[in-house]
């Protein structure tokens, strides 16, 4: 067992001192970053506030924006599209939690795969945006906040009726020798072609393991609730292994109609989940969704040079192609020069001598103040989720989103 295998007579999670660190042997380090990395290490276990707002040296970086999260939604463009495809509002509760499934290896196990551990991704800057076509759904994010930092996304599919509106902050602290991240907000499926009916989402908590020996990996944690208008309800929980036995990424969970179950869940959010039908004599147990059966759909994003400068791909642009290389100190220096510029900008908004920020694609709506049908609608099911789940005080909508359409 390593050193900070155990736990100690209260049955918590010791907590690790900087000499503990240093004792550490990080697992395949980039050569000459070993020190670096322990130096890292110990700032994160002696930070007492939201570990976001730590400043990440480059060979911790993954090469990605946490804007481009917000495209894990549609990484099944067909999972989206079909749950239009049922007139019974059961059956497209399946498929709605099928294509939530769907969206969970993308987001929290794709980047841990072919022997890479996850790490992490840039910090957004306030107003960035990110386009992309995946399939026939496009998505469309911006980062509207940033104390505290949060991205809206927004996803289509035009012909089917289909629409996802969403953001999400994150809170992270870490936890004897877990990071853990609590995410914040909702996301709200709409589904035009029936009366605008309505699913109400929230996030599973992150458990970031594996930090002290440099190869770190997600677990999901909590339970997340699907509530629709329509009557239906999904509820699922998250699994985390045991410390002794015990496997990776199990879920349980089931679908009421009505209040009354109608399917259980069960398997794994990494792998292949299935339902099993408790509505009628045969209980029969039919795949979900199997993770590994094809993969993520391709993001299509305009060439560099077409995007604007507040665009992630040409905004993060030289970070990446260092990190592509492994040039650590070009990616710093080129990191730092985006994280000047915005502290340039945020003080020249202090001094009043830049306009305020406004988000230019998504508005917020507090719960407190709906006036339209969608948002009243979002309201009316917010009792209806399962625990205290962190869905913020309103909601981030695209401006020109699917259901505000003739």
């Amino acid at each position: 067992m390593g050193i900070f295998g155990g736990k100690n007579k209260t049955d918590k999670e010791v907590e690790p001192t900087a000499s503990d660190v240093d004792k550490l042997a990080i697992k395949d380090p980039e050569p000459g970053l070993g020190g670096q990395f322990k130096e890292f290490l110990k700032t994160v276990i002696s930070f007492t506030g939201d570990l976001s707002s730590l400043t990440c040296p480059a060979f911790f970086l993954n090469g990605l924006s946490l804007l481009e999260y917000g495209t894990y939604w549609g990484d099944h463009p067909t999972c989206f599209s079909a749950v239009t495809e049922s007139n019974d509002a059961k059956e497209r509760m399946i498929a709605v939690t099928r294509w939530f499934m769907s969206t969970l290896w993308g987001s929290y196990a794709s980047r841990c795969t072919n022997g890479m551990t996850e790490k992490k991704p840039y910090n957004p800057i306030l107003g960035e945006q990110f386009f992309c076509d995946m399939g026939d759904v496009k998505c469309i994010c911006e980062q509207v906040c940033h104390h505290p930092p949060i991205s809206a996304f927004y996803l289509e599919h035009t012909d089917k009726g289909v629409s996802l509106n969403g953001h999400c902050g994150q809170k992270s602290k870490f936890k004897g020798t877990t990071i853990k991240v609590e995410q914040v907000g909702r996301a709200v499926l709409n589904l035009k072609a029936f009366d605008n009916e309505q699913y109400l989402i929230d996030y599973p908590d992150l458990l970031i393991r594996g930090v002290l020996t440099g190869s770190c990996y997600l677990e999901l944690s909590g339970t997340c609730t699907i509530v629709s208008n329509s009557g239906a309800k999904a509820t699922i929980e998250f699994v985390p292994k045991p410390w002794f036995g015990g496997e990776y990424h199990r879920i349980k969970g089931q679908l009421t109609f009505n209040n009354k179950e109608y399917s259980t869940l069960s398997g794994k959010w990494s792998t292949k989940s299935y339902f099993t039908r408790t509505d009628n004599s045969a209980m029969t147990k039919e795949l979900l969704f199997d993770a590994e059966a094809e993969p993520m759909a391709e993001r299509v994003t305009a060439p560099i040079k077409d995007q604007k400068e507040i665009e992630s791909h040409r905004l993060w642009g030289p970070v990446t192609e260092a990190l592509k290389t492994k040039n650590y100190a070009v990616a710093n220096a080129e990191k730092t020069k985006i994280e000047d510029w915005q502290r340039t900008i945020r003080k020249e908004r202090e001094m009043k001598t830049r306009e305020p920020f406004e988000p230019v694609l998504f508005s917020f709506t507090k719960d407190t103040e709906v006036t339209t049908a969608y948002s009243e609608r979002t309201v009316s099911m917010l009792k209806e989720m399962v625990g205290q789940p962190l869905l913020d005080n309103g909601a981030w909508t695209y401006n020109d989103s699917l259901h505000n359409r003739l």
